[in-house]
């Protein structure tokens, strides 16, 4: 005989795992996976994960790819995710953060992100400096992704199918030494975690920035600190940089599982 216990008990552990088999297409870098990859992840018999799939391939939240026969999230994930607003979250989240870093600064700061629409860089959150002289970045302004320290770091982070239709797009703007020149830079970026530019797109300005990634290291932001170049000091440039790094690691902890 089954209790009412024990059958809630199961319940809310079937429910789990199957939130975990989602959250396997949130941690990684692959849009795809398999049974036996999920099984994987999830140190999961590959029986089990596939009856989990096959009830949210029935609800619509995965969809088997016909020719690899893998998984990726379906249009019922996806309306989901437009309805939590992540800009929103993401702007709440690090507010208190940003806050912080203005005033380590004396700078303005700012919160960007890829739309993932249009693949440029948007400003969603901006707090400007207190000081008389200063640059303004106003929120929903939008700029290519392979222009200044700002958009550049989200590029460098972005996934690489949507790197190289922005690199490809590049192309109208940049020569072909400039274009092999801003893949090294991306590069460049990867490898020391944040991105710098010096009068790049507005004269007289600077900026450095640092990606806010996920557990699993996907891009959630970029951080960003601005302002005009005459105030640039070499000993400001590395107070900034490690400011810029800590904003962005405080940002990534802050957000929990899920919530993004």
């Amino acid at each position: 005989m089954n209790r009412p216990g024990s059958e809630r008990a199961r319940t809310s552990q079937t429910l789990a795992r199957g939130l975990q088999v989602l959250d396997c297409f949130l941690t990684g870098v692959e849009r795809e996976l398999g049974i036996k990859d999920l099984a994987g992840r999830l140190n999961l018999p590959q029986t089990n994960v596939a009856r989990l799939v096959a009830t949210l391939v029935e609800a619509g939240y995965l969809v088997q790819q016909p020719v690899t026969r893998q998984y990726r999230l379906g249009l019922r994930a996806y309306l989901l995710g437009l309805r939590a607003n992540p800009a929103e979250e993401l702007r709440r989240i690090a507010h208190p953060v940003l806050e912080r870093l203005a005033t380590q600064t004396g700078e303005t700061v700012s919160l960007n992100v890829i739309d993932l629409a249009s693949l440029e860089g948007v400003c969603i959150a901006s707090i400007d400096s207190p000081a008389q002289i200063k640059l303004t970045t106003r929120v929903g302004s939008v700029r290519p992704l392979y222009w200044g320290a700002t958009r550049k770091v989200l590029l460098a982070f972005a996934e690489q199918h949507d790197q190289e239709a922005v690199l490809v797009r590049a192309q109208i703007d940049l020569s072909p030494a400039e274009l092999t020149k801003l893949r090294r830079e991306l590069a460049e970026i990867c490898e020391n975690g944040f991105a710098e530019s010096v009068e790049e797109l507005d004269e007289g300005a600077y900026a450095i920035a640092a990606p806010v990634l996920s557990p699993g290291g996907a891009l959630l932001a970029g951080v960003a600190v601005a302002g005009p170049v005459f105030r640039r000091t070499e000993t400001a440039r590395r107070r900034f940089i490690d400011a810029v790094l800590g904003a962005a690691g405080d940002i990534a902890r802050l957000i929990a599982p899920g919530s993004i």
